[in-house]
C-alpha cells in the first residue's frame, strides 16, 4: 500500500494592517459588553496617540474600571498589529486563570503558561512564540535564573504592578533565615558579631523572639567588605541547603560589593539597594514594558521597585479623580480602644460575618495575629497564600475562615459576598528588612510613606470590585491610625479614600464599646436603609478633598533617575559614575527637615562608594570620612548613627551621639504611638499608671511599675513566680532590678531576708533576661521604711533604696511629661525626625534620661538607712 505524503501547507504571508486598540475591541463584539467606558476609551486612546513607542509606561487604572479589558486590548494590539510577542504578567496562578478566562470571554487569543516551564502544553506555548496569541503567566515565570521559555518576550504587560516588588527583587535578595538554618544564621551573626551592638547580639543568639521591640538592623558597610571573603566562603559552602537561595546567590554572588546587608532576630538579606533588572535581560530586551496598578503613587516607587529609571505615566483620566469603587466603612478601633480590646473588635466582627480577608506587613505580624486568632476562635479555618494559589474556592467555599496574607496589598479579588470584611493588621511600612531599616532606625518616612499610602489604596480595593460592592475594613494598629490621622499624609489619598478615613475616624472615636463598634459594622452590611445614609454622607463629603502632592515627594520623584543611575554604576563597578551620581542625588535632596532621614541614608551610601573608590580609583582619600561624617551630623534623634560612628572613619568634630539616650527616645516615641497621638486611649493609660503605682497592693504596684519604665523609655520584664524580681528595667547593657515591699510597714526596718532576695535578682537577671557580656546590673528595694537593722548591713551592701512616695512622685512627673510632648507631636506638619528630637531635648530638659532616673535609682545606698 502506497504511503500518502504529508500535505504540506504554503504559509500565508502576514500583512499587518495598522489598527489603535479602540478599532480592535469594535471588531470583538463582546457579549454583554456594548462600549467602552469613556474613561477606558480615553486611556486606550491616550496611549495609542501619545505612549505606544514608549519603552516604559505606567498606567493608573482604579479598581472596578474594567482594567483586565484594557490590558488585554493593548496586548492584543501589540500582538495583532506588530507581531510581537506579548507576556501577561499576574502575581499568582489564579489570577492568571481569572485573566485567562476574560480573554476567552472577549474572544481574544491567549495562552495559559503557569506551573513548570518544562510542563507547558507546547501548542499553547507554540501559538505564543510565534505570536499566534498573548501569554499569560506569572511574575515567577520571567523573575527567574533561567526563564528559558520566557526569555525573548517583546511586549511585557505587568498587572496589579505594585505587586510585582516581591517577584522581582527575591531574584536579586539572597535570604538566610532562622527558622531553615539556625546553624549557619548564627554562624554569620557570630561572624559579625563585633560589628554588631552587645544589645542586638544577645538578643539574637538569646532567642528573644517574643520581644516586643522588633531589631532592623545593618552590618556597617567598611565591615562587610572586611569580612566578605569569609562571608562568601561560609555562604558557597552552605547555599545549597536554602534551596530557593541558591538562585538569587548566581546573581548577586559577582557583585556583592554592590550589595548591603540587613538583619533582624530571624532573617539575614544580602540584596542591592534597588534591583538591577535591566541586567535581566528576559525583562530588559522587551521593547515595551507596560505596568497597570490601582494607584501609581508618587515620590518614584514604582521605578525603584522595578529597577527602572523613567517610566513614563499615563494620568488617570478625568472623571475618575474623585470616583471609587465600592463603598467601605473604615474603622480604627485603637481610637479609642487598649491594643486588647482593639482586638476584640476584630474578633466579635469575625464571627459576626464568617469569612474575613486579613493583610499583614511580614511574617512576624501574621503570625501574631494567628496566635490570637487560634485562642479566641479555634473553630476557624485559617488559610495563607499557598492555599488560593490556584483557586480562592478553598476560601469561598468555606463559611467560617479567615485568609491571612503576607505583604499581599494587591493582587487579590474578593467581590461580593465572597467577603465584606477586611482588616489591615500592622503598618505597611516594613515589608522588608530594608524597608524596615529606612523606617524604624532611620526615619526616611518620606520615601516609603509613599509606599505607606500606595499599599493601603490597594488593601482597600481587595472586598469592593464594583460600583454596588460594599465592605468593612478594620485598620488596627496604633500607626495607621497616626499615619491616617495626619493631615499632609490624607491629602495624598484619592478623594474618596480620604472621605472613607475620615468618616472613621470621626466615628471611631465617638464609639463607647466593643459591641457598639461591631454592631456599627453589622449594621452597615445588614441593614440597606443605614448603609443608604453612610454611603450618602461619605458621597456628601467627599467633595470637599481633592488630592495633593507634598513638596518633598516632588523631589524624590525628581531624584529617582539618579538613584536608578547611581545602582546601575555601581553594580558595574563604574566607580567615578557611581561618586558623581551620589553628589547630584544629595544636591537634589538638600532643604528641609522632612528629608534628612533619607539624606542621612544618602550620605551614608555615598561613604560607602568612596571607601570602596579609595582603593581601586584616584579620589580624595578623605572623601569617604567627610560623607560618613556629613551623615553623622544630620539629625541626633537617629538611633542608628550612635553605634555607626564606632564603625567607619569620621571627622574629629563629629558629636557622639548618646547611644542611650538614642533607644530611650525610640522607646518612648514607640509608646505614644502605640497610645495614640489622638483619642482618648492615652489619658486612659496615665490613669491606669497613677492608680496602680499609689496602690499599696503588691501585684498592683508591680505592675503600676511595668507601665513607669516604659513610658520611661526603658524596655522592661514583669517577671512571674515568688523568687524573682519585681520588675526589671533595662537600656542596652544598664539593667535594674527592683523588689517591691509596699505592702510591710514603714515602721518596720528592712531584714536580712529582704536584702538577700534583693541581691539575689542580679543573678537571675543575668540567666534569663538577654545579658550583653560588658552589661551591669543594679537592685533597687522600694519601701515605705526609712530603718535597716544593724545585722542586715553585711548583706546591704551594693543594694540601693527609693521610698515608695519617691516612685510616685516621679510616675506623676513622667505622665506630666509625655502629654506635653504628646501635644506637640500630635500637630500637623512635624515630620518624624522632628519627633524624636523633641522628645530627647524634652526628657534631657525635665532630667528624665536614662542617666537622671539611673542616679534618682541610686541616690540613696541600703546600707545608709537609719541603723536599727
Amino acid at each position: 500500500m502506497e504511503r500518502k505524503k504529508f500535505e504540506f501547507v504554503k504559509p500565508k504571508i502576514v500583512k499587518t494592517v495598522e489598527k489603535d486598540p479602540e478599532s480592535i475591541f469594535r471588531e470583538l463584539q463582546i457579549p454583554n459588553i456594548k462600549g467602552l467606558w469613556s474613561q477606558q476609551a480615553d486611556i486606550l486612546r491616550e496611549y495609542y496617540n501619545k505612549f505606544k513607542t514608549n519603552p516604559d509606561v505606567a498606567i493608573e487604572l482604579p479598581t472596578g474600571t474594567g482594567k483586565t479589558l484594557i490590558g488585554l486590548l493593548i496586548a492584543e494590539y501589540r500582538r495583532r498589529c506588530h507581531q510581537e510577542r506579548v507576556l501577561y504578567l499576574c502575581p499568582t496562578k489564579q489570577l492568571a486563570k481569572q485573566v485567562y478566562s476574560k480573554a476567552k470571554e472577549y474572544g481574544l487569543p491567549a495562552s495559559l503558561l503557569i506551573g513548570p516551564q518544562k510542563e507547558y502544553s507546547e501548542e499553547e506555548y507554540g501559538n505564543y512564540v510565534t505570536s499566534k496569541s498573548v501569554g499569560i503567566t506569572t511574575y515567577s515565570a520571567v523573575f527567574n535564573t533561567n526563564p528559558f521559555k520566557m526569555d525573548d518576550a517583546n511586549t511585557i504587560l505587568l498587572d496589579d504592578a505594585h505587586s510585582a516588588e516581591n517577584y522581582i527583587s527575591s531574584l536579586w535578595t539572597v535570604e538566610i533565615k532562622r527558622k531553615d538554618n539556625k546553624e549557619v544564621f548564627e554562624s554569620i551573626i557570630e561572624l559579625f558579631k563585633e560589628d554588631i551592638s552587645d544589645y542586638n547580639y544577645t538578643r539574637i543568639m538569646s532567642g528573644d523572639n517574643e520581644h516586643y521591640k522588633p531589631i532592623y538592623d545593618l552590618i556597617p558597610y567598611p565591615k562587610y567588605l572586611e569580612k566578605l571573603p569569609q562571608l562568601i566562603q561560609l555562604l558557597e559552602t552552605n547555599i545549597t541547603e536554602y534551596g530557593n537561595a541558591k538562585h538569587p546567590w548566581s546573581k548577586i554572588n559577582g557583585n556583592l560589593e554592590a550589595c548591603q546587608m540587613f538583619f533582624s532576630w530571624g532573617e539575614i538579606n544580602i540584596k542591592p539597594l534597588v534591583p538591577p533588572t535591566k541586567t535581566h535581560s528576559a525583562f530588559s530586551d522587551a521593547n515595551q514594558r507596560i505596568y497597570m496598578s490601582a494607584t501609581l503613587g508618587e515620590g518614584g516607587e514604582l521605578e525603584r521597585i522595578s529597577g527602572i529609571r523613567k517610566i513614563s505615566k499615563i494620568p488617570i483620566p478625568k472623571g475618575w479623580d474623585k470616583y471609587s469603587n465600592g463603598r467601605r466603612l473604615i474603622l480604627f478601633p485603637n481610637r479609642i480602644f487598649n491594643p486588647d480590646d482593639a482586638m476584640k473588635v476584630a474578633f466579635g466582627t469575625i464571627r459576626n460575618q464568617g469569612r474575613a480577608l486579613v493583610l499583614c506587613p511580614d511574617n512576624r505580624t501574621a503570625q501574631f495575629f494567628i496566635s490570637k486568632m487560634e485562642q479566641q476562635l479555634p473553630e476557624y479555618t485559617i488559610l495563607d497564600s499557598s492555599a488560593i494559589e490556584d483557586s480562592l474556592e478553598p476560601f469561598s467555599s468555606k463559611e467560617k475562615v479567615v485568609l491571612v496574607l503576607t505583604n499581599r496589598y494587591d493582587g487579590i479579588d474578593l467581590s461580593g459576598d465572597t467577603c465584606r470584611l477586611q482588616i489591615v493588621f500592622g503598618m505597611p511600612e516594613a515589608t522588608n528588612l530594608q524597608e524596615g531599616f529606612l523606617w524604624n532606625r532611620l526615619n526616611a518616612n518620606a520615601v516609603l510613606s509613599e509606599l505607606v499610602k500606595t499599599r493601603i489604596t490597594q488593601a482597600l480595593g481587595r472586598c469592593t470590585r464594583s460600583n454596588d460592592d460594599f465592605a468593612n475594613v478594620i485598620m488596627l494598629d496604633p500607626n495607621l491610625l497616626k499615619f491616617c490621622s495626619k493631615r499632609e499624609n490624607l491629602i495624598g489619598f484619592h478623594p474618596e479614600i480620604q472621605a472613607e478615613i475620615e468618616f472613621g475616624l470621626s466615628n471611631s472615636g465617638k464609639i463607647e464599646s466593643v459591641e457598639e463598634m461591631v454592631g456599627f459594622m453589622n449594621d452597615f452590611i445588614t441593614d440597606k436603609e443605614y448603609f443608604t445614609a453612610i454611603n450618602d454622607a461619605v458621597t456628601e463629603i467627599r467633595e470637599e478633598y481633592e488630592k495633593k502632592t507634598k513638596a518633598e515627594v516632588q523631589k524624590l520623584t525628581l531624584n529617582v533617575e539618579n538613584e536608578i543611575d547611581f545602582t546601575y554604576a555601581l553594580w558595574k563597578m563604574e566607580l567615578d559614575r557611581a561618586l558623581e551620581k551620589a553628589k547630584l542625588i544629595l544636591e537634589k535632596l538638600s532643604g528641609g527637615k522632612e528629608l534628612e532621614g533619607y539624606r542621612a541614608w544618602w550620605y551614608y551610601i555615598a561613604g560607602n562608594t568612596a571607601f570602596l573608590a579609595k582603593t581601586m580609583i584616584p579620589i580624595d582619600p578623605n572623601l569617604d570620612r567627610n560623607y560618613y561624617s556629613s551623615a553623622l551630623r544630620m539629625s541626633n534623634g537617629i538611633s542608628w548613627l550612635a553605634d555607626l560612628i564606632h564603625t567607619v572613619p569620621t571627622e574629629k568634630d563629629v558629636p557622639r551621639i548618646d547611644p542611650y539616650l538614642a533607644i530611650q527616645t525610640d522607646n518612648i516615641e514607640m509608646v505614644l504611638n502605640n497610645l495614640g497621638l489622638f483619642g482618648v486611649m492615652f489619658e486612659k493609660n496615665m490613669k491606669k499608671l497613677l492608680d496602680l503605682i499609689n496602690n499599696d497592693d503588691a501585684k498592683k504596684f508591680e505592675q503600676g511599675l511595668e507601665h513607669l519604665g516604659r513610658i520611661l523609655g526603658f524596655e522592661v520584664v514583669l517577671p512571674k513566680g515568688d523568687t524573682v524580681p519585681d520588675g526589671v528595667w533595662y537600656l542596652r547593657d544598664k539593667f535594674f532590678g527592683f523588689e517591691a515591699k509596699t505592702e510591710e510597714d514603714q515602721g518596720d526596718p528592712v531584714y536580712s531576708d529582704a536584702c538577700r532576695q534583693t541581691d539575689g535578682h542580679k543573678k537571675w537577671i543575668r540567666e534569663n533576661v538577654p545579658f550583653p557580656e560588658e552589661g551591669t546590673v543594679d537592685a533597687v528595694m522600694i519601701s515605705h521604711k526609712s530603718m535597716i537593722r544593724r545585722d542586715a548591713l553585711p548583706q546591704s551592701r551594693g543594694l540601693f533604696h527609693i521610698n515608695t512616695s519617691d516612685v510616685r512622685e516621679i510616675a506623676l512627673k513622667a505622665t506630666n511629661v509625655l502629654r506635653a510632648i504628646r501635644s506637640v507631636l500630635a500637630k500637623d506638619g512635624e515630620p518624624s525626625l522632628f519627633h524624636k528630637e523633641h522628645i530627647g531635648n524634652t526628657i534631657t530638659k525635665e532630667r528624665l534620661t536614662y542617666r537622671d532616673i539611673e542616679e534618682f535609682l541610686k541616690t540613696t545606698p541600703l546600707d545608709e538607712l537609719e541603723r536599727y
